[in-house]
């Protein structure tokens, strides 16, 4: 049978995340785990690397592929990780060079054909959604037929980059088997969320639904497209009993966007794990405008502990200009009701979006620290290809498109009237005001109280944070 292999790339966690490192995020990648598991479906010998997560070099992951001697390396891709992945491709190519290198992920799906004209180690490149396609490419390749005839791909033939018909999406989700968090080596316990993420281990993440109708300008959803598509209530509930019961995971993070905004499925869900004593703290993402006292009360009542929103400004021009559909009143109503019902709530940030000033920036400082957000995140506008503001970005300001950067730490968009020092000196002080006030440190202490287990990452997250502000 054939030998594949699937890896992200070795990018550092200080590469992603800078100086809060120590409080990373590394649970595992989703997208290569349940690409591998409808490969294993159809017989295939899979293998998975997720590392990036285990924070391993390019040399240690380079042994560990020449070991497996691999007769596909599949690499998923982000724009930050992209030049690591052709390097590893490049490295690749010198020692196993009958080895196929497949590209893929949403820097790939964003632009396919200026990727794989830069980067030439790259065979077959899989644009979008990849299962099916990764599937019927492993097929034709394995059994000599026509890969132009295979759709959502993108491939070398005589010195030229060619590109086949698009893949349509998948409608039916719950086709798909669960994610293969078997292949991987010491799962659950070598990989972790950050330290303020979780309230149990050992932890993971799931996603519920795949695309998203809403029209943020900074979102690149050429990966799983506009239309929302879900699992059935049945799979989620199968998922997480499958984590429970075969990975002992006490902590779940559901990471789509729209998880709260099916209604009838949430609560099918959130009555399906009472029903069936799944006893575990799970924590999700939610849109301001889709939640309601009635349904705050089931999440709570089903273990759900707290909601991050994206709320990204405090101003209502720059709200409407990035597409949010949302308002300041519909943001703090949700804010506060999540808090009412007994549930931590984060808000999302972003720092510097077209038509920011000094009088809007001040704003989005003023409204976070006016409504009870127990956490923030706050990163810097990064034009990712593939999004809209990426096609009109110099409209508004300097905009430095180099993919390297684009870690939504490094500063490579500044709207017109600001500086770079302009906006980090904001963050830095978004961060200060929000972290050091009374109210807020002893909402620390009392979650050390509760969960005295969580203190040493605790401690790391204060010293990355102390970092962040001090530098």
């Amino acid at each position: 049978m054939s030998k594949i292999l699937l890896v992200t790339p070795p990018v550092s966690l200080e590469e992603r995340y800078g100086k809060l490192a120590w409080a990373a995020n590394t649970l595992p990648s989703l997208g290569i785990l349940y690409l591998a598991s409808v490969l294993r479906k159809e017989g295939y010998g899979v293998s998975a690397i997720d590392a990036s997560s285990l924070g391993l070099s390019q040399k240690k992951l380079i042994e560990e592929i020449v070991t497996l001697q691999p007769k596909y390396l599949g690499i998923s891709a982000t724009t930050l990780s992209i030049f690591h992945a052709a390097s590893l491709a490049d490295e690749i190519k010198k020692t196993l060079n009958n080895t196929k290198i497949i590209i893929g992920g949403p820097h790939l799906t964003a632009i396919p054909e200026e990727t794989m004209e830069q980067f030439r180690s790259f065979d077959f490149g899989v644009i979008g959604e990849g299962e099916e396609t990764i599937k019927e490419l492993i097929y034709t390749l394995e059994n000599g037929g026509d890969i132009s005839d295979v759709p959502g791909i993108i491939f070398r033939r005589a010195d030229a980059v060619k590109k086949t018909v698009p893949r349509i999406f998948i409608n039916d989700l719950d086709r798909l088997p669960f994610p293969a968090w078997d292949i991987l080596t010491g799962f659950p316990k070598r990989y972790h969320p950050p330290p303020f993420r979780f309230k149990q281990l050992p932890a993971a993440y799931i996603v519920t639904t795949r695309g998203c109708p809403y029209k943020c300008i900074f979102c690149d959803r050429s990966v799983f497209g506009n239309k929302c598509r879900g699992h059935s209530a049945a799979y989620i509930l199968g998922l997480i009993d499958h984590l429970y019961k075969h990975f002992g995971i006490r902590e779940i993070l559901i990471e789509d966007d729209t998880f709260i905004t099916f209604k009838k499925r949430l609560i099918e869900v959130c009555e399906g794990m009472l029903k069936h004593g799944i006893k575990i703290s799970w924590s999700c993402l939610g849109r301001a405008d889709a939640v309601t006292p009635d349904i705050l009360k089931m999440m709570k009542k089903a273990g759900c502990w707290s909601i991050s929103y994206g709320i990204e400004t405090g101003d209502e021009e720059v709200m409407k200009l990035i597409g949010k559909n949302i308002t300041l009143e519909q943001v703090e109503q949700a804010v506060r009701l999540t808090n009412k019902a007994g549930m931590l709530s984060k808000g999302f940030f972003i720092m510097g979006h077209p038509t920011d000033n000094h009088d809007t920036i001040r704003k989005t400082i003023d409204f976070a620290l006016k409504i009870p957000l127990d956490d923030i995140s706050v990163s810097m506008m990064t034009p990712f290809p593939g999004s809209t503001l990426y096609k009109i970005a110099s409209q508004y300001g300097e905009f430095e498109d180099n993919w390297e950067k684009m870690n939504e730490l490094d500063v490579v968009f500044v709207p017109n009237g600001l500086t770079k020092e302009d906006l980090r000196r904001y963050s830095k002080e978004m961060f200060r005001r929000f972290y050091l006030r009374p109210q807020i440190v002893l909402n620390y202490m009392k979650r050390i109280i509760e969960n005295p287990k969580g203190f040493p990452n605790y401690i790391k997250g204060f010293s990355a944070f102390l970092k962040e502000i001090v530098s």
